[in-house]
């Protein structure tokens, strides 16, 4: 079985400035070429973020740290409006010829000592997969040793990479790839050279992104990890195909 791991990120299912908003055509168009590819064989697990849907919530909740019961109903509001969204994709791709089979993250994920822990055996996840159906995962809001915590996509596409090893991981956002300070897609990013290449401020890899690029470098210790456009599907197709895209960046190890 060829498996795949997609993260659909924020800035790719929506428009960050515009609560609610949703790149259903992007989506849409995901979905068919994804579709033809499973019927093919392939095998995909998606993971998305919360986009314009969840960050307003979480951050007019405070929800960056859990503090006290007044933040109940704000972690209440964030998990269904991502539950929401969860819904509208699953609707979209399903349409698509794409089984999704939906995860509710913080039903089998919690954070203990700041990591992602994992409340169900892999094989549940696995014997999805051998079913034909598409697992699709989220950020949210899970328990905690704090309390709760958000636990992002990013950090649910490492941690199920480090357990099942895909063939290739790709986060998808609304660029080609890391751009540097021209705007060209840097096609190869390691740790070193991002250390490298912020000091002579030839590329700016900070805040979310920042995190985000952690995440796919270490990872790429173990998997051919990218970043691409959401829209670039022949990048997309090439990277299933077993081959590199023309555009997108593609993360090395340390």
């Amino acid at each position: 079985m060829q498996l795949f791991m997609l993260k659909l990120g924020g800035s790719a299912i929506s428009d960050k400035s515009t609560p609610l908003s949703y790149r259903e055509d992007w989506v849409r168009n995901l979905g068919k070429n994804l579709a033809s590819k499973l019927r093919a064989g392939s095998r995909f697990i998606l993971v998305h973020g919360g986009g314009s849907y969840a960050h307003p919530m979480a951050l007019a909740y405070g929800l960056s740290k859990y503090k006290d019961y007044e933040q109940s109903i704000g972690i209440s509001l964030t998990s269904a409006v991502l539950n929401y969204l969860s819904m509208k994709i699953t609707i979209t791709l399903s349409l698509e010829g794409l089984p999704i089979y939906p995860l509710r993250t913080g039903s089998i994920y919690v954070i203990k000592d700041g990591k992602p822990q994992l409340l169900i055996n892999p094989t549940h996840i696995i014997e999805i997969l051998e079913r034909g159906m598409v697992p699709m995962l989220y950020g949210d809001v899970v328990p905690s040793d704090e309390g709760f915590s958000i636990i992002s996509g990013d950090d649910i596409m490492l941690d199920l990479g480090l357990r099942l090893r895909p063939s290739a991981a790709i986060f998808l956002t609304d660029v080609p790839g890391i751009l540097d300070s021209n705007g060209n897609v840097i096609k190869e990013l390691s740790g070193t050279s991002i250390i490298r290449d912020m000091g002579t401020k030839s590329i700016d890899v900070t805040g979310g992104l920042m995190r985000k690029v952690q995440s796919a470098i270490e990872l790429s210790n173990y998997v051919r990890t990218y970043l691409c456009a959401i829209w670039d599907l022949e990048s997309i197709n090439r990277i299933l195909s077993g081959e590199e895209p023309i555009n997108c960046t593609r993360f090395t190890p340390h």
